[in-house]
């Protein structure tokens, strides 16, 4: 009954070790997750803060980033005449097109026509300049294969197709 019982505590007390140490390492986890968020977090209040300032950008609803060779941040807000509007601004924070919202199609509208073009999935949806021109860059993942689908903003048109 003795052996018994110091072998039911130290199963106890085993599994007790065991699930510190899961808690530990899923603590840890989310702390380096948390970490490795930080820099990209700031990079969007930096183009945030700078569409406000040089753009006169208020009410601010959304950033995200957009990447095709390089990365560029899109602000959605108001413009100065609290019109809808995106401000893009390019990774190096020199430059800032503002163009309201509409004056070309919406990143829904985008998806769609991307979709329309690859079968797949939209996983992102995003604003910048390519061939000087503001394009949505839409993401798409199918089974095995990610597509980049390039739709002119003002038109609606789909610039290029990209499989990756």
């Amino acid at each position: 009954m003795r052996e018994r019982r110091q072998r039911k505590f130290k199963l106890q007390r085993l599994l007790s070790w065991v699930g510190a140490f899961l808690v530990v390492v899923v603590l840890a986890l989310l702390i380096i997750m948390l970490i490795a968020k930080l820099p990209q977090k700031q990079t969007l209040r930096s183009a945030t803060s700078l569409a406000e300032q040089h753009a006169h950008f208020h009410d601010v609803q959304k950033t995200y980033k957009a990447n095709l060779k390089r990365p560029y941040y899109t602000v959605v807000g108001k413009n100065q005449a609290n019109q809808p509007a995106y401000a893009i601004v390019s990774s190096d924070f020199k430059h800032i097109r503002v163009m309201k919202q509409t004056d070309g199609i919406t990143a829904e509208n985008a998806s769609a026509i991307a979709q329309r073009r690859v079968a797949g999935d939209v996983t992102n949806a995003g604003l910048l300049i390519y061939r000087k021109q503001p394009t949505w860059v839409v993401t798409l993942q199918s089974k095995h294969q990610v597509h980049y689908v390039l739709v002119n903003f003002k038109t609606g048109k789909v610039i290029k197709t990209l499989n990756l």
